[in-house]
């Protein structure tokens, strides 16, 4: 089983490491060309075949493995006529961007015509995750298909949840990065309010970390924030779009947090879209 070819599509912050796990854990990796030759040239000097354009990928793979930016890159390149031509009832695409449903409906109906099987696998873990290999993966789609390509998940992954159907799993990355996007901004309230009344940060560490108040953003970010070190490894114009997918799937519901910490996002975009999305501290006076 490992020496399966596996076409990668989205060799980005997440994507590039999520690469490098395959080939480490023995698979075949295809990649094509891109716009940033450094993950190309790594992984081609780690055996990667790289070859010109993406529909060359998907012809010469057995599982596809995709993670873009948006729905916009979904649609441009999952369902662009070069590429659904090379699709056939023996292959597999595991789509893991953090896009939206409906998206991901569109992309299952169009490869089920073509007798592609799909499954919707966002992840969760940032850079770090992808790097160690210790994502979570959200899956939407039939369990047998989960246990056929299992093998290829846990070469990126340690947690991997079957959560529904096509949708389910593009829907809860939407939940959970809504509260990470909320989350991000009580914890950079947390260090100005800390800064301010003069507590030593490291007591916020321990003794916060240690209590009802202690969250996962808060203990993985506290250095950043502190630091105010914004190098990206989650873009903020990529938080951003997660917020508003779950704002935008939740238009029959109130959602004021969620619609809250959007505009704030949005108004961070115009200035610091590439930074890490910890600067959306920037808006919250110290």
């Amino acid at each position: 089983m490992a020496t399966q070819k596996i076409g990668f599509i989205g060799l980005g912050a997440m994507g590039f490491p999520m690469a490098r796990n395959l080939i480490e854990n023995g698979f075949h990796v295809n990649i094509a060309v891109h716009r940033n030759r450094h993950p190309v040239d790594v992984l081609r000097d780690k055996g990667a075949m790289e070859y010109p354009t993406v529909a060359e990928i998907i012809s010469h793979s057995d599982v596809i493995i995709s993670i873009l930016p948006t729905d916009k890159e979904m649609q441009a390149v999952l369902l662009s006529d070069s590429v659904l031509e090379q699709l056939s009832a023996d292959k597999i695409l595991i789509e893991m961007t953090s896009g939206s449903p409906d998206m991901m409906k569109k992309v299952n109906e169009t490869y089920q015509a073509k007798g592609t099987r799909v499954l919707d696998a966002p992840v969760s873990g940032g850079t770090a995750g992808a790097e160690q290999g210790t994502l979570t993966v959200m899956t939407g789609g039939e369990s047998g298909l989960l246990d056929e390509v299992r093998h290829v998940l846990d070469a990126m992954a340690k947690n991997i949840y079957l959560v529904g159907p096509i949708g389910a799993g593009k829907a809860i990355k939407a939940i959970n990065q809504m509260l990470a996007g909320i989350h991000m901004i009580a914890s950079a309230e947390a260090v100005s309010l800390a800064k301010k009344l003069n507590v030593d940060m490291e007591s916020v560490r321990e003794v916060i970390g240690n209590s009802s108040g202690a969250s996962w953003m808060l203990m993985n970010k506290l250095d950043t924030l502190i630091d105010e070190n914004y190098e990206p490894g989650f873009k903020l114009k990529l938080m951003r779009k997660d917020v508003q997918i779950a704002v935008d799937e939740g238009n029959t519901n109130v959602l004021p947090l969620g619609a809250l910490a959007l505009q704030l996002y949005k108004m961070a975009e115009k200035t610091d879209a590439e930074m890490d999305f910890a600067a959306i501290s920037k808006y919250i006076s110290n």
